[in-house]
């Protein structure tokens, strides 16, 4: 997949393990998770936050506080990553079964679930930078800064209560990658033109991406 993606996409249309990355991925993000917050310095996250969020009143802050620990963060966060995750492949695998539909493919959903967690598979390679970010800072990391390949921390290191912050740092090169191999299997799989794949392929992070944009440009 990460060196001759054409041929891995040929041998994955007839049998696709779809389990594999799915858990593989869920796994090790969970792990990186969890390890962050048992070892994060708590109170400076939250002091971050709240430096993040300038018109929390003081009675919010000592809220957040009281409300706030390890264990309630740990979880809440291990609940969107395993039960987000899969969530999300859904709909995403739901969207390339209209989008072939509408080419004429006749694809199954469950091989469209299969594409989008084989695509997934660049957010491997940022697990070993999250270890190594977790092991130097000394518990004192954003959660957001963990991987280092977001436009964000490589480009512009615009601060946490930046209006753009957020947007920059979901914008990251494992994604951009994600797209490129998506464009590479929907042509295996598919056999359409290159501008059809591509097509499909970015018309959903650029119509996420472009609401995002729209709503910080006309409300923050």
């Amino acid at each position: 997949m990460f060196y001759e993606p054409g041929k891995a996409f040929a041998a994955l249309r007839a049998k696709s393990h779809t389990w594999l990355p799915l858990l593989a991925i869920m796994a090790g993000t969970a792990a990186m998770i969890y390890w962050y917050f048992q070892t994060v310095d708590f109170a400076w996250m939250l002091d971050q936050t709240a430096a993040a969020t300038p018109d929390m009143t003081a009675e919010q802050r000592e809220a957040m506080h009281k409300v706030m620990s390890p264990t309630l963060m740990t979880w809440s966060a291990l609940g969107g990553v395993l039960l987000g995750t899969p969530i999300v492949y859904a709909l995403y695998a739901l969207y390339y079964l209209l989008a072939g539909k509408f080419i004429g493919s006749d694809i199954s959903y469950g091989k469209w679930f299969a594409l989008t967690a084989w695509t997934s598979l660049p957010r491997l390679l940022v697990l070993p930078l999250m270890a190594m970010q977790i092991m130097t800072s000394g518990g004192r990391v954003a959660l957001e800064d963990l991987s280092m390949v977001s436009l964000n921390f490589l480009l512009l290191n615009l601060p946490a209560g930046h209006p753009w912050a957020s947007f920059f740092n979901s914008l990251d090169l494992p994604l951009l990658w994600s797209v490129a191999l998506t464009v590479i299997g929907l042509r295996v799989w598919t056999g359409r033109s290159l501008a059809t794949c591509i097509t499909i392929s970015v018309l959903p992070v650029a119509i996420i991406f472009g609401l995002w944009a729209a709503k910080i440009v006309l409300f923050a």
